[in-house]
């Protein structure tokens, strides 16, 4: 037993020696990576960048999404801002000459009474939609041309060998007697400030309206196909303009120089037809262009102002007057001369 004790005691003792001798385990290090997982990791590396890329993006497009937004709310209510503006000059405008025209009567009024007072005559003055005193002539060649027009209609019905023909030129003497009638009207009297916007307006449009009813009879000289094309062209016209010159009444006065003026040429190229219609003819022709003649030198001189012979009598208003009835006289014979020839 002792012997057994002993040998148990000497290989402990030799244990204990060869694990001192043993070297200790080194810390365990992480595993280095294979060949194979290179590409794995490049590959998730990018899958990354592409997605921070992707979000940057995103929020860049929300951002610039949202400077558009604002940038077109700021335009837009700038947009608002210059129309009620404008809308407010306008609205101030017309009350300014409205007051101007009311405080000019009202001085011409107190004038009045004054010059009674004193046992003056007094002579009254009329005013035009601006305030100034009007020319003694204004109107007066309107006045004159209705009666006229309203008796060469009435001839043209009565000489008309159709019934269509007969229509024709009583629309014909209805659009004359609307223009020299208003005008007449219009120029004459002393109105107030709504009845004169009234009549003002009826007045821009009317001149594009005897020009239609004087292509009315004309193109029945022309065979049916070309005479509903011209008629059809140049009514449709007419009211593209009256609905301009009703909506925009204070227009520049340019602008209604430069739409008058090509309402008028605008019939030109359909004179070749009128010229080798049998019904018609050069002279038809030369007397339509001189009475568009008429009507382009009147409005240049209603444009320009100028020339303004006698302010107090006859101005350059009274010449504008003066080409319209010239040109509706050129014009009248025209349509005579149609119609005795298709008798």
């Amino acid at each position: 037993m002792a012997n057994a004790s002993s040998a148990t005691a000497q290989g402990s003792i030799v244990s204990k020696h060869d694990a001192a001798q043993r070297p200790s385990p080194t810390p365990a290090s992480t595993p280095a990576t294979s060949p194979d997982d290179a590409p794995l990791a490049k590959s998730a590396i990018d899958e990354n960048a592409r997605r921070l890329a992707k979000e940057a993006e995103r929020e860049v497009a929300d951002a610039m999404t949202g400077i558009a937004a604002e940038e077109t709310k700021e335009r837009v209510r700038t947009e608002r801002l210059a129309r009620a503006q404008a809308k407010a000059d306008a609205k101030r405008a017309k009350a300014e000459r409205k007051a101007k025209k009311i405080l000019t009567k009202g001085e011409y009024k107190a004038r009045k009474i004054e010059l009674k007072a004193r046992g003056i005559r007094y002579k009254k003055v009329r005013l035009d939609v601006h305030g100034r005193p009007k020319p003694a002539m204004r109107g007066w060649l309107h006045l004159c041309a209705a009666p006229l027009a309203l008796a060469g209609g009435i001839v043209l019905i009565c000489l008309a060998p159709f019934a269509s023909l007969k229509w024709a030129c009583a629309v014909y003497m209805v659009c004359s007697l609307i223009l020299f009638g208003n005008s007449a009207i219009y120029h004459l009297g002393d109105w107030s400030p709504k009845v004169t916007d009234v009549l003002r307006r009826i007045d821009h449009t009317n001149i594009f309206l005897l020009i239609a009813g004087t292509y009315t009879p004309v193109a029945f000289a022309l065979e049916p196909r070309w005479r509903n094309i011209i008629l059809i062209s140049i009514w449709c016209c007419v009211a593209v303009a009256m609905i301009i010159h009703v909506v925009w009444i204070n227009a520049p006065r340019i602008l209604y120089t430069i739409v008058y003026i090509v309402f008028g040429v605008s019939g030109i190229g359909y004179m070749g037809l009128f010229w080798a219609s049998p019904l018609a003819g050069p002279a038809v022709v030369c007397l339509i262009l001189a009475g568009g003649a008429c009507y382009i030198v009147g409005a240049v001189i209603y444009a320009r102002r100028k020339p303004d012979p006698w302010p107090r009598v006859f101005g350059f208003h009274e010449l504008f007057h003066l080409g319209t009835v010239l040109g509706y006289a050129c014009h009248m014979v025209a349509v005579f001369m149609v119609v005795c020839a298709m008798r």
